[in-house]
């Protein structure tokens, strides 16, 4: 695999713009699923301290790591972004594939696959990337309208050393205070962006922490965090509970007897270890306490996701983490049973197997905020955001409510929103174990598969493999179809000559690419692509830089040099094509091997020295395969990655 690597706020920003401009979409995310709001209908909430548009967001996971993702998440209607959680061990070795969501969830993901510092740069990148979406109203939205109020939820772990550190302590008041790095960004920006170095962006990135925790992390040392977080940055907290606070007992019959997930394995020493139910409930009362000194609040997330142990071919690692259908029907038991000891007032947020289907109900339980990951890696990737919105616009309708706070009113048969949430809640929580939606027989089925392998060209371009790229590394190029008579170079004597070569043909009109500094190989394109393979394995993979192409010699791949040139390896050989605008030919040069042809292909010279041997044949199937990459790119301007690959000047 290659290393996920940002590119910075002016390349960003140039490829939204252009995008927008030629095709009306942003990384690929098409407006007519972009979530402008409903005319009428109010979803904003208040999170702590801030105001939201909307009550939901991406779960701190693959959504949230890169710029890019936390810009696709605001367009499909996400306003509170819980940021991927970070710690001070920041080199990890995740195995890949990492994801698997063939129909509920599992994942070997746990952490951030940057260093802290990218991160940071990444986090402050999208702060002020969707500031200046909104400054120049590339939505149609008047600036400063309410539609653009975003709050980002910090998500730390996993021990207080870790997050006491020095590092770590700079990196959250960095969050806090950011001017400096924004101001940096904004210095950045190119003469033809120069009316946006002086806008004002708030430098208060995130006011509010999620905190994640090892399982089987001691009670103990999730208090002192807590109050660490509290007393030293001012932070609001978030404690995510695990699944495991429901007992083993629970779970099993949950999962095994009422659901029917008969194949999952459960490990009940990490029931034994986690924390227990009424050691939580006394736990936060003290936090309440204790946040209450300082002027913040405190409150618990349901879930994290559930450990439980390899029983399937996908993973290397003996343990994995379910998400999805059936966590939703455990993390909604765990959140109700926790509230009903806390009491209706007590702030939950909640993320767990959410979808179109129970984004209403869970939001009617008076949580905020309900964020979502597994749905968003199916078919349709982050646009599905734009449906939870939709199906709660119309379940509001169907309330004839128009507020949030009216319809959980209405929802729960109560005068408060607390206790209406709480009302509601116990209601839907009943009936889940038996809804269809949650239990095995409805979540057994596969992505379906083809009798067809990939290869680097003509694949049965679905696109399914487009959306369901967390971090849009996986695009499309324009090449039309062709059919070339091709040529090959014979060397006789020295002098070297046209002969026929083997037919070029593209039956397609797009052809699939990947951008490799933007993909962490998760594997998830390769489980919605009908064809085997993996187009992130198969499909031509484009570097963002020199550098990043030379430090994965390994892998075959393409960078530009701008303006016009394509640097290729390909079997492991390097090569370059060079397109000379003026004269109207293409050089493709690889060792010993210099060929110039012209617009159609036709030898206009060539010249070969050692290694070369006098009499060689060569094949010219990698300049073709050049060619159709260096036109596609060349002439589609506007597309995000032809803006990525060859940089804004």
């Amino acid at each position: 695999m290659a290393e996920l690597r940002g590119v910075d706020l002016t390349t960003h920003l140039e490829a939204i713009v252009s995008e927008f401009s030629a095709r009306e979409s942003i990384y690929g995310y098409p407006k007519r699923k972009m979530y402008l709001g409903f005319p009428g209908y109010d979803f904003s909430v208040r999170f702590h301290d801030r105001e939201a548009a909307t009550p939901l967001g991406p779960a701190a996971g693959p959504h949230t790591q890169m710029a890019q993702n936390i810009v696709l998440s605001f367009l499909g209607g996400g306003r509170i972004m819980e940021l991927k959680t970070v710690q001070i061990l920041d080199q990890l070795e995740i195995a890949r594939p990492c994801i698997d969501v063939r129909n509920v969830g599992y994942n070997i993901e746990w952490s951030q696959e940057l260093r802290l510092e990218d991160s940071y740069r990444e986090y402050v990148t999208a702060w002020v990337l969707l500031r200046l979406i909104e400054e120049i109203e590339l939505l149609g939205i008047p600036k400063s309208d309410p539609f653009y109020r975003t709050i980002f939820d910090i998500s730390v772990g996993y021990d207080l050393e870790g997050i006491a550190s020095p590092r770590m302590h700079q990196w959250l008041e960095g969050m806090k205070d950011a001017s400096a790095a924004i101001q940096v960004l904004l210095d950045s920006l190119p003469a033809k962006f120069a009316h946006l170095k002086s806008v004002y962006i708030d430098p208060h990135v995130s006011s509010s922490v999620t905190l994640s925790t090892f399982h089987g992390c001691p009670r103990e040392e999730i208090e002192s965090i807590v109050q660490h977080l509290i007393r030293e940055h001012r932070f609001h907290v978030i404690v995510k509970m695990n699944p495991t606070i429901l007992g083993y007992d629970f779970v099993r019959e949950m999962l095994h007897g009422e659901l029917g997930y008969r194949e999952i394995i459960l490990d009940p020493e990490a029931f034994e270890k986690d924390l227990q139910f009424d050691d939580g409930v006394a736990m936060m009362q003290r936090l309440q306490a204790f946040a209450a000194d300082y002027g913040v609040t405190v409150g618990a997330k349901f879930t994290n996701t559930l450990v439980v142990k390899n029983h399937d071919r996908i993973f290397k690692d003996e343990v994995m983490y379910l998400s999805g259908a059936p966590l939703h029907v455990l993390a909604m038991h765990a959140m109700h049973r926790f509230r009903q000891a806390m009491g209706p007032e007590f702030p939950v947020s909640f993320s767990a197997g959410i979808s179109k289907h129970n984004v209403a109900d869970a939001l009617a339980c008076n949580m905020v905020p309900v964020t979502m990951c597994t749905d968003l890696l199916k078919t349709g990737g982050y646009t599905r955001m734009f449906d939870y919105l939709r199906h709660l616009q119309k379940a509001m309708q169907a309330e004839e409510c128009h507020t949030l706070a009216e319809f959980i009113r209405r929802r729960g048969g109560a005068d408060s929103v607390a206790e209406a949430g709480m009302l509601h809640a116990g209601r839907y929580v009943a009936g889940l174990s038996r809804n269809p939606l949650y239990q095995k027989e409805k979540n057994r089925k596969e992505p379906p598969k083809i009798d067809s392998h990939l290869t680097l060209f003509d694949c049965i371009t679905c696109d399914k493999c487009l959306p369901v790229c967390p971090n849009a590394a996986n695009f499309s190029i324009t090449t039309g179809r062709l059919e070339w008579t091709t040529i090959d170079v014979q060397v006789r004597d020295g002098q070297a000559e046209a002969v026929p070569g083997e037919p070029f043909v593209l039956q397609k009109e797009r052809q699939i690419a990947n951008l490799a500094d933007f993909c962490n190989d998760c594997g998830n394109c390769d489980t919605y692509c009908p064809e085997y393979g993996g187009p992130y394995i198969e499909k031509p993979r484009f570097f963002l830089s020199e550098a990043s192409y030379r430090d994965f010699t390994h892998l075959d791949g393409f960078y530009f040099e701008p303006p016009q040139v394509l640097h290729g390896r390909i079997g492991g050989e390097e090569q370059r094509l060079v397109f000379d605008t003026e004269r109207g030919e293409y050089r493709w040069q690889r060792d010993g091997v210099e060929v110039v042809l012209d617009r159609n292909n036709r030898l206009v010279r060539a010249t070969v020295q050692p290694p070369v041997e006098a009499s060689a044949r060569i094949s010219l199937k990698n300049y073709y395969i050049m060619r159709v990459l260096l036109d596609g790119i060349l002439n589609d301007p506007g597309g995000y990655a032809a803006v990525l690959v060859r940089r804004p000047d």
